[in-house]
């Protein structure tokens, strides 16, 4: 692992004007076409203060954004998997800042949101290249399968 550069975390609901950034960066790591627009729009609404959802965003010492993560009620396989919440969706890292702690910070993070918030377990949908990442923050792997046929992961989360 890479030394983390020197970082600031906070909710992007403190920092609206990371909102297009986040969305532009999450565009990207999709790999999907068309613009950035929906990216954006979405991220705004994602951009909670007090209810789900919100989100995390992690800031170079320059103000920009190195990557988001976000707290839903909703997950990717949240029709199929029943009442579980919250969900941990839409995480994002800039390619130049991966594997250097910044998505294992992240999580912590949002683990303890979803904590102080009074929930005891968070869940994940994760695809076959981040399921190690996951399985090394203490994530564990249940028996449900997302509509994508990715694995749902849970997160139990003790009190402190």
């Amino acid at each position: 692992m890479r030394e983390r550069p020197a970082l600031f975390l906070g909710l992007l609901a403190d920092q609206p004007e990371l909102i297009a950034e986040v969305g532009v960066l999450r565009w990207r790591a999709s790999g999907k076409g068309g613009t950035a627009g929906p990216w954006i729009e979405s991220t705004a609404r994602d951009a909670g203060r007090d209810g789900l959802p919100l989100t995390l965003v992690a800031m170079d010492l320059e103000g920009h954004a190195i990557g988001a993560v976000t707290l839903d009620a909703l997950g990717e396989a949240s029709a199929k998997c029943g009442e579980h919440a919250p969900w941990l969706v839409r995480m994002v890292v800039r390619p130049e800042e991966r594997r250097c702690g910044i998505g294992r910070l992240m999580v912590a993070a949002a683990e303890d949101l979803a904590r102080e918030r009074g929930h005891d377990q968070l869940w994940v949908v994760a695809c076959d290249e981040d399921l190690e990442f996951y399985r090394a923050c203490g994530w564990a792997a249940t028996d449900e399968i997302a509509d994508n046929r990715a694995p749902v992961l849970r997160k139990p989360l003790a009190t402190v």
